[in-house]
């Protein structure tokens, strides 16, 4: 009598590539898992790295305060600050929280120190050159700018909210408004002494 074979066993999937190809790809997939968890730091030599991490930080917490730029340019007739109008120097969406404007003010001023000082003065002297050819609400010769950071506080939930305008020569309360930036005084002094 005869021996039956034994069963032959069922083929199993494998992946691509040899094995140390698939095991260094699981180890590649679970780095990534895990940075997608929790952030790498924002150093200088892995900022790409956080950059493709940074999909699941989009809205970790909820906003408690809404955030509005202003800019207020230096008088040199009266040596005081007055609100200008960026809506003529940032056309595009002019009126809207995506404006080109607030999207500066929101990337570019808290963080680094030394990124946020090259964008600011690049700012400055962008608004005084364009100053006397712009329809920004005040007259007369500047001497530099200030940007200001307005944060309010976001109602609770379920209270009407009255539909965004945007009012950039209204004042903004002193206890909700903070210096972000503003031209240095002696920068002030020279620009203001040169057109005297």
């Amino acid at each position: 009598m005869k021996k039956s074979a034994a069963p032959a066993k069922p083929p199993v999937a494998v992946g691509p590539g040899p094995r140390w190809w698939r095991r260094t790809l699981a180890v590649i997939g679970t780095l990534y898992l895990v940075a997608l968890l929790k952030h790498p730091p924002q150093w200088h030599y892995i900022h790409a790295i956080g950059f493709f991490t940074e999909s699941t930080a989009l809205f970790p917490h909820a906003n408690m305060y809404s955030m509005e730029y202003r800019l207020d340019a230096w008088s040199c007739s009266d040596q005081q600050w007055h609100p200008i109008d960026p809506r003529a120097y940032f056309p595009i969406q002019a009126d809207d929280k995506e404006s080109q404007f607030q999207r500066l003010g929101y990337f570019y001023t808290g963080r680094d120190a030394a990124s946020t000082r090259i964008v600011m003065n690049a700012l400055d002297e962008y608004i005084y050159q364009r100053h006397d050819t712009r329809d920004d609400g005040f007259s007369g010769q500047i001497g530099g700018i200030r940007m200001t950071k307005w944060s309010r506080a976001i109602p609770p939930v379920g209270t009407e909210i009255a539909r965004y305008e945007f009012t950039p020569l209204v004042p903004t309360p002193p206890s909700e408004t903070k210096d972000e930036y503003f031209t240095k005084n002696s920068v002030r002094r020279s620009r203001c002494a040169a057109v005297r």
